[in-house]
């Protein structure tokens, strides 16, 4: 009986994970990253978070990423740009993905020093949706799971079907 429970109460806490499934604001919008804490996912528009004690407004217009004055991102496709917390330091990163007939992408932004820096680049060609849970951000490409965790301060990757990382597309 006591075993009965604890696969009862496992498959349960699964079922309500959110970064796991989609909500309906990712169906209502058709977002092709989920998982994020909060986003905003269009031609142009902000996103405000708090980061570091500091109230951020990041910004996309046609393309152009920013964040004040500093522009971090510039491509084509469809953009999110939206908060996760992957360094387990109660700061959100800010990630910016981008999707076109290539194939998703993501870059990940870390506030060091006042300022915005990088840390992390993911992405492969022929996939189309991003899944963030914990420290991990995780592309299917055809039968292989490729995925991006975070540890020792960088993104490490890995693929199920042992393939070396895809570059972006």
């Amino acid at each position: 009986m006591r075993r009965l429970f604890c696969i009862l109460s496992v498959l349960l806490s699964a079922v309500f994970a959110g970064a796991q499934t989609r909500s309906y604001t990712d169906n209502a919008t058709g977002t092709f990253i989920v998982g994020l804490e909060n986003y905003f996912f269009g031609e142009s528009g902000a996103l405000k978070f708090q980061a570091d004690g500091h109230e951020i407004q990041a910004t996309v217009s046609s393309g152009v990423v920013s964040v004040g004055s500093t522009v971090l991102s510039q491509g084509s496709g469809e953009t999110v740009i939206g908060t996760h917390d992957f360094t387990g330091n109660r700061v959100p990163e800010l990630v910016v993905a981008r999707r076109s007939s290539a194939g998703v992408g993501a870059e990940v932004y870390t506030l060091s020093g006042g300022s915005w820096k990088q840390i992390g680049r993911i992405g492969t060609a022929g996939a189309t949706e991003i899944r963030v849970f914990r420290q991990v951000l995780s592309i299917r490409r055809g039968d292989a799971l490729c995925s991006w965790t975070w540890h020792d301060n960088k993104f490490d990757y890995k693929a199920s079907d042992g393939s070396s990382e895809p570059s972006l597309p």
